[in-house]
Formats: C-alpha cells, structure tokens, sequence
C-alpha cells in the first residue's frame, strides 16, 4: 500500500538559452536557469553582470535577442502575459508619490492593477510593518520605510512570485534586517517564491536557500544552501599574539598537521580535526595566551570570489 506520493516542486521560472544583446555587445549570452516554487533564490554576480536584465526579461520590460523564457510552466507572448500577472516586482526604485500617504500610493495601484479586493491595501501594509505609517506622506518616509511600501506595491496582486532587485542597497543595518524578517515571513507563512539580488553577501547568506551566480552574462553554477555549507569545512580560528610558536606547539604535542594563517594572522585549524578543549588546554598550559577564537562557517562571499576567479583564469 502507498502511503503517500513524493511530488517534485515545479518550476516557477525557467530560462532557456537566453540572450541579450546591445550595440554594445551581450548582456546575456546563453542562460540557462531554474527557479522551483518555494526557492528563496539568491541571484549573485558583479555589476553588469545581467541581472536586472533578466529580470526585466521576466517582467516583460525588455525582451530577449535569443532564447526564451517559462513562467509556471508557460511560454508564449499571450501566456507570459497571464502569467505575470502572478508576479510581484520590485526593480530599482520603487515609484512613488511623494505627496500622497501610503495608503494613497497603494490605492493609485490597487487601481491600475485592476485588483478587487479592498482590503488588500490594509493587508500588505501590515505584511510590512507599515500600519501606523499608513497616513503619513511618503516624503517624509526613510528610505527603509520607502523600500518597505514598494515591497507592499509589488505585494498588492497576492503573487505567488517576488522579483526583487537590490530591495537592501543603501539602507542602514536596522533596514536591512526588517526586510530580511518580512521576506522570511512572507516566504514561510505564504508559500511565496522570491528571486533576490543583493551586493550583500552575507545578509543573503541568512535568507536564500538556493543560489545562481552570474558572470558576463553566463550562468557560472546554481547551488543550494546546503551545497554550500558542505563546500568548505569549519575552522577554529584563534587569535594569539604567539602564533608562530602556537602553531608549532599544535604540531607537535596534537599532531595537528593541517594549520594555516588567515588574512588576519590567526590560526586556523579544520574543526573536525581537533578537540577544541584539549587545544585551549595545551596552550595554556604553555604559557600561550590566547586573545580570543571564533568558529568560521563556509562562507557565500569567499565561495563567490574563489568560484569567479576560477572563471577569469
């Protein structure tokens, strides 16, 4: 007897072989990319490196010179429209008015996005912590709150897809965190799948659970958060003004063979190959002081830079 059927995930977005080219040459060469429902997906790569091209690809801004595009599984220039409108964007500034409150801005688009529902506009406010803002002007918004109300206009049509281009750059650590706890709310509690840019590598750490890395237009690899964390393994780093001697005493007495020096001048050991107690024992009881140790975990930021060099070799 089947106790139960394992069902794969469908795509939510898919590029097949797509390209971009200007007078100025490719923005995007041969793309390949897949997106599966319930992915936070962060999209890494360097400043021109197509982006935001693909996502106005998606969003129908900009059209593709080759290749071709699926939205949950539709393709076609009548089905991509339907299907867009399951989508929710975010790309560069949000355009908003100035004079108006927040709750005017969303009635404007609750208006031009034929959307039927009137309580909407009072349900995404509260999905971005912008309730008692509702009637102050936009104008006298910080640039958190203003990303936070564009993110309530991409919100607006109830997608079942965010495309978010950038939504931390420029805001201050508080900013950063809030939106970071909205789009893991949104994408725990509402099943919603997001496609993410951000030059913050380490704040994307904490929020995707799959990534895709870009370079001149090329997709280089997709790997999954978990992927990453079995990338590399973790290291004991320990500061200590004797690292040299420390490092000498380790090989010695723990026969510890694998030790190396970060940028920093710290010890670095692989975690699995060491006791820690034991460690910190031995050098104290050599006289070694240590001025503090940390545990590093594999990094998205070192794993992009590795990875990208590679690629320019």
């Amino acid at each position: 007897m089947i106790k139960g059927v394992f069902r794969l995930k469908p795509a939510v977005f898919e590029a097949r072989n797509v390209s971009k080219q200007y007078r100025s040459g490719f923005a995007l060469k041969g793309l390949d990319m897949k997106i599966m429902e319930g992915d936070i997906y962060g999209f890494v790569g360097e400043n021109g490196a197509g982006k935001t091209t693909l996502m106005k690809i998606i969003g129908g801004l900009v059209q593709p010179t080759g290749g071709g595009i699926l939205l949950f599984g539709q393709q076609g220039k009548k089905e991509l429209c339907a299907a867009r409108r399951r989508i929710g964007f975010l790309i560069e500034m949000p355009a908003l008015y100035p004079h108006m409150s927040a709750e005017e801005n969303l009635t404007f688009y609750h208006h031009i996005l034929g959307i039927r529902n009137p309580g909407r506009i009072g349900e995404v406010l509260q999905a971005v912590a912008l309730t008692d803002a509702g009637n102050k002007k936009t104008s006298q918004y910080s640039l958190g709150m203003r990303q936070r109300l564009g993110l309530a206009v991409a919100l607006l049509g109830s997608p079942e897809l965010l495309v978010l281009d950038e939504p931390v750059n420029g805001l201050d650590p508080a900013g950063i965190v809030n939106i970071r706890h909205i789009l893991e709310r949104l994408a725990k509690e509402q099943g919603i799948t997001i496609l993410i840019s951000s030059h913050i590598l380490s704040e994307l750490q904490l929020l995707a659970t799959r990534y895709g890395f870009i370079h001149k237009g090329r997709l280089v690899q997709e790997i999954s958060a978990g992927e990453l964390l079995q990338s590399a393994q973790a290291m004991i780093c320990i500061a200590t003004p004797n690292a040299e001697r420390a490092a000498e005493l380790l090989k010695r007495k723990l026969q510890i063979t694998d030790i190396s020096f970060n940028t920093a001048g710290e010890l670095q050991i692989p975690k699995a190959s060491v006791d820690l107690e034991l460690l910190m024992a031995v050098l104290l009881q050599e006289g070694i002081s240590v001025e503090g140790f940390n545990l590093s975990a594999p990094n998205l930021e070192h794993y992009y830079m590795d990875l990208i060099e590679g690629v320019r070799r």
